[in-house]
């Protein structure tokens, strides 16, 4: 795609140059001239261009040029653009998350002069209801897989036309389903995007949702097991004590929780010890659950999530799986549900059993996984991992992930990095190591929240390694509390770890190095 606008900008050099597009016609549009009727007339037909309208200075931020709209194709694939009047001559996608319904805040891509875009993926509505895929096949595929390389295209060549040039890079960025996003265009549309950023990707989805559901029946099935969000302090500072200090300085902060398993039979009930305080068998035995699942056996695809001192805060375990979190725009939860169960009772019974009286409670992996493939196939999963065709184009690819991340296990970006360095094959120009790196996060829960190293920039890495081949050895990452930085660490590409050099200022990254 990227290819066709260039060439199809070349190809209007050329007829001015020979005189079958006279000058004065070619210069008779200048550039950023923010108007609805000239953004319709540049997209044509299919696309219907709703709003228009300037956008004044905020901040850091120059003032820019506001777009919506939708992409006729099986309904309406809804966009989002801005173009700043100081453009950098890039091009940036917005990925988002659950299942989607609106396009994702364009901020971040906007202050640094992007021109920037997102959509809805095809239907409007709350990330975690999926009515509309009932009977809608093709609402579903649009939202798996043709909404964004639809949305990408459309929106780079309006760009490429407001500002008379096609931009010189193109770039993803997305968390969990937007993670996903990411990785299907690198895999099925290898010529979108020169670098993709994908967080906590959603990549084996419908193993997640299956996973979901199994953890939801038990800790349905036995209301006792149940752990309300108090007991969560007492497993957070016992996980501390046992783990924090593994990588060389207690700060609160688990580098590798991978690498310290911690013990909670230390915390079961003794008589007269207070319920906040303690955890009785069954919960013990549900913890075990998510940290080990039954299913959860080498190769299967299934993966635990850990234990990290920061899974009682923000969106931690609790609302993950025992109960509704609190409020957060977008989520809008029933009374008695978690995120988890949501998600996964609406994607059983709205995109696979078509059928909204469906009991998701007689739902199991072995039985019903082949209705799952039945009815959708591969089109939900990211799971391509023969990644050739986008490094040799030279695209590059940032994987990274929260060790904390309740939801999105964080085993499973490991096994994607491992699968992709495995799987990827034929003649590359560099060795795929300086293509693909992963980045886990200590004490960052799902896609932003935790306690730990939640501040990183990770899109000014993917621009250096893209535009100047400077492959990322370390990213620098702050923690902060109470919206201020207390410290900083390296974030190191997987396998290697951040660990203190045993002097200088712990809480400054320049005393630890990746080992």
């Amino acid at each position: 795609m990227r290819m066709l606008l260039k060439l199809g900008a070349k190809l209007l050099a050329g007829l001015i140059s020979s005189g079958l597009v006279p000058l004065a016609a070619a210069e008779a549009v200048p550039p950023t001239v923010c108007s609805q009727e000239r953004l319709q007339e540049t997209l044509g037909p299919g696309v219907k261009v709703e709003t228009v309208a300037k956008v004044g200075v905020s901040g850091t931020r120059s003032a820019y040029c506001s777009v919506t709209g939708y992409i006729k194709r099986d309904g309406r694939i809804g966009f989002t653009l801005g173009l700043p009047e100081q453009w950098n001559r890039k091009f940036l996608f917005v990925g988002i998350g659950g299942f989607a319904g609106k396009a994702a805040p364009l901020d971040t891509g906007l202050a640094r002069g992007y021109a920037t875009a997102s959509t809805d993926t095809g239907h409007t509505g709350l990330a975690t209801q999926a009515e509309w895929a009932l009977g809608a096949p093709a609402a579903v595929r649009n939202h798996f897989e043709v909404a964004v390389e639809m949305a990408a295209v459309t929106m780079q060549q309006a760009t490429a036309a407001y500002y008379g040039a096609v931009p010189d890079h193109a770039y993803f960025d997305g968390c969990s389903g937007g993670g996903r996003q990411g990785l299907v265009e690198a895999q099925r549309f290898p010529d979108a995007f020169d670098g993709v950023i994908s967080g906590a990707p959603a990549w084996s989805y419908t193993k997640l949702m299956t996973q979901f559901l199994q953890i939801t029946q038990f800790i349905r099935q036995a209301p006792q097991s149940r752990i309300p969000p108090e007991v969560f302090g007492a497993i957070d500072r016992e996980v501390l004590r046992q783990c924090d200090q593994a990588d060389g300085v207690a700060d609160g902060i688990i580098m590798d929780p991978a690498a310290c398993r911690a013990d909670l039979r230390k915390l079961l009930c003794r008589p007269n010890a207070t319920a906040a305080s303690c955890l009785t068998a069954a919960q013990l035995t549900v913890v075990e659950r998510l940290t080990r699942p039954n299913h959860a056996q080498p190769g299967s695809g299934f993966h635990g999530i850990f234990l990290t001192g920061t899974d009682g805060r923000d969106l931690g375990w609790y609302p993950w799986y025992f109960g509704p979190p609190p409020a957060v725009p977008g989520l809008d939860l029933p009374a008695d549900q978690s995120i988890a169960a949501q998600l996964a009772i609406e994607f059983i019974r709205d995109m696979v059993m078509n059928d909204l009286e469906y009991d998701w409670t007689s739902f199991t992996i072995a039985k019903d996984s082949a209705t799952i493939d039945r009815v959708l196939g591969d089109l939900p999963n990211a799971d391509d991992t023969n990644m050739s065709v986008f490094f040799r184009r030279g695209g590059k690819l940032l994987l990274w992930h929260g060790w904390a991340d309740p939801g999105i296990p964080p085993g499973m970006s490991i096994e994607l990095y491992e699968r992709i360095r495995r799987d990827t094959k034929g003649p590359l120009p560099e060795p795929v190591d300086t293509s693909v790196k992963l980045f886990m996060v200590p004490g960052m829960q799902h896609c932003a929240t935790g306690s730990g190293l939640t501040d990183f920039d990770r899109l000014s890495a993917l621009e250096a390694w893209v535009e100047r081949g400077e492959t990322p050895e370390t990213i620098l990452a702050t923690q902060r509390v109470d919206g201020r930085p207390a410290r900083t660490r390296p974030l190191c590409p997987y396998p290697r770890v951040a660990r203190f050099k045993g002097n200088g200022n712990p809480d400054e990254a320049s005393s630890f190095e990746c080992r």
